[in-house]
């Protein structure tokens, strides 16, 4: 099924380099208005042909930070796939298209600050900037929260996969013969 935008989406908050290093490890920052990522997708990709040039073929996302994970979407006449990865960071949107077109953008929370979602824009669109998008972005607030590690933790993984610990003990003597 391909999601389409029925109305006009609106102006995308992004922020591209202002020519693309291939030093850089992000090309730009996004701040998504919502979570809604039919509506947000729409915007950015109208923003990205416009400003870019090129067709978007492929976008590719965190699944948590959103709240419901369309296949495709249809923009302008266009479809864009939409690939949902678990390994990707929430802070991290990567744009692919023909002829090695890649946009990686730092993907800033909808709830967050103008300053704080500004700055990390900015930060992001720095031409030779080596930030990584983790360290780049905030948070997502959305994003799930799970439990803090413990100590044991890694114990109790090994315990409930099958491994047993079992308790050093003091080195014996091989047996003489």
């Amino acid at each position: 099924m391909t999601w389409v935008c029925t109305r006009e989406p609106p102006a995308a908050r992004l922020r591209l380099a202002d020519s693309p290093s291939s030093r850089s490890m992000l090309d730009g920052g996004w701040w998504p208005t919502s979570r809604d990522p039919v509506v947000e997708l729409c915007s950015l990709v109208t923003a990205l042909t416009a400003r870019r040039g090129g067709v978007i073929e492929r976008i590719m996302l965190q699944p948590d930070a959103w709240d419901r994970h369309p296949g495709r979407i249809g923009v302008g006449g266009a479809v864009v796939r939409v690939g949902w990865f678990t390994t990707l960071a929430a802070e991290l949107v990567i744009i692919t298209g023909p002829r090695d077109l890649r946009v990686d953008l730092a993907v800033v929370a909808p709830g967050t600050t103008y300053a704080v979602a500004t700055a990390t824009m900015l930060a992001a669109s720095r031409p030779a900037d080596s930030t990584r998008a983790a360290g780049a972005a905030s948070v997502p607030s959305h994003a799930r929260q799970g439990r803090l590690a413990r100590a044991d933790d890694d114990v109790a993984g090994w315990e409930t996969e099958g491994g047993h610990v079992q308790r050093d003990r003091p080195p014996t003597a091989p047996a003489r013969t």
